[in-house]
């Protein structure tokens, strides 16, 4: 009898162990998948956020193999007229949209040219932030980008003089109007600096000044024995106005004006711009003259700069682009100097290898011909042959 219950002692204590463990285990079980579930639904918040971050950014890019050739090396001697050529990564762009809100937006550009050179630079080329509300008619633009003055279209790997001699690219701030019908765009945005006049004195178009840079000394580009007395200006004294109208879907029409602070007088310049496409060809011009320019230090005249080109491009079957430019520049400067643009024939094409909807390789050919003044008994060149070849890469 005491042997029976013993055994039923033992049994009792062993069921019960038993259901104490798998009690536990239950319990444990249940721990176990509530924390799951938070893991689980922390994760997707995660993910969600992501996804919402990623609709707000866009990526975009460039990568351009850039090789040139020109047939003299010195246009300043023809008595040497040995040719040159170069093979390098010309530039490379890594941009960024970001939807701040549905009505701010950011656009940021790095830029890197002449990266396999010692005169290598990475740099911000844009900048800016977008404050517009769909569908009403003012906006806002501030930050670094090319300003609202030129539109220098191209169909070619060179840019139109009127670009190397009037683009502004500074810090500045745009409020503008806008109506989708009839489409036009007035904006006024001032900035600082003399972009237009250090276009002038840098590209050596013949325009001078006694210059001090903003440490108070001649720039490195200036030479021998000149006495400096003029300072860039330090305020935010610089501004353009530009209309743009488009009376119909394939027509383009731009004005704008632009007037920076001088050594004694303010430089004013002024330009017009037509882009019109009818069909496969595609038709561009454009024209940017001084109005009033400070006078040259040596002789206290006023030299009214000019420069226009006029391009046609046709894209003759889907891939496959040509175009033609001509392209001038008046110094507004009586007789020959020795190196001055007078005109420019420029011809090439664009064919396009790879194509989606977020990426395009192209493979692009420029041959060019510079016609310059020279002076009467001048050993310098007046004429200068050139061909660019680019692949580019862009998504």
């Amino acid at each position: 009898m005491d042997l029976i219950k013993k055994v039923f002692a033992l049994l009792v204590t062993v069921f019960f162990i038993t259901m104490l463990i798998e009690t536990q285990a239950s319990i444990s079980q249940a721990m176990s998948n509530y924390e799951l579930e938070k893991e689980i639904k922390a994760l997707k918040e995660k993910i969600e956020g992501a996804s919402v971050l990623s609709d707000r950014l866009t990526f975009s890019g460039a990568i351009e193999l850039d090789f040139s050739y020109a047939d003299d090396h010195d246009i300043g001697n023809n008595t040497v007229n040995d040719s040159t050529s170069d093979l390098d990564i010309g530039t490379v762009e890594l941009g960024l949209e970001v939807a701040f809100h549905e009505y701010v937006t950011g656009n940021f550009i790095l830029k890197g040219e002449a990266l396999d050179t010692d005169d290598d630079r990475v740099f911000w080329d844009e900048a800016i932030i977008t404050i517009q509300k769909e569908e009403f008619p003012i906006y806002f633009v501030g930050g670094k980008r090319g300003q609202p003055f030129g539109v220098f279209e191209s169909h070619l790997i060179s840019y139109p003089i009127t670009k190397d001699c009037y683009e502004i690219a500074k810090t500045g701030a745009t409020i503008g109007y806008t109506a989708e019908s009839p489409g036009v765009d007035i904006s006024a945005t001032i900035y600082k600096g003399e972009a237009l006049m250090t276009h002038m004195l840098d590209g050596a178009y013949g325009l001078d000044r006694t210059y001090l840079d903003e440490l108070g000394s001649l720039p490195g580009w200036r030479t021998g024995g000149m006495s400096g007395t003029y300072e860039e200006t330090d305020d935010l004294s610089s501004y353009i106005g530009n209309i743009t109208i488009s009376p119909i879907e394939a027509l383009m029409l731009s004005a704008y004006y632009d007037s920076e602070p001088g050594d004694g007088d303010r430089n004013k310049t002024a330009g017009i711009s037509v882009h019109y496409e009818i069909g496969m060809v595609t038709l561009d011009a454009e024209y940017i003259a001084a109005l009033s320019r400070e006078k040259h230090f040596t002789d206290n005249k006023e030299y009214k700069e000019s420069a226009w080109f006029a391009a046609i491009a046709f894209q003759t079957m889907e891939p496959l682009e040509i175009a033609a430019r001509y392209e001038a520049f008046d110094d507004d400067i009586a007789g020959e100097q020795d190196g001055h643009l007078t005109d420019r024939y420029s011809t090439g094409f664009t064919y396009t290898l790879f194509e989606n909807d977020s990426f395009a390789t192209n493979l692009m050919g420029e041959y060019r011909i510079s016609n310059y003044e020279k002076e009467s008994g001048s050993i310098a060149d007046d004429k200068l042959n050139e061909a660019f070849l680019r692949l580019a890469i862009e998504f």
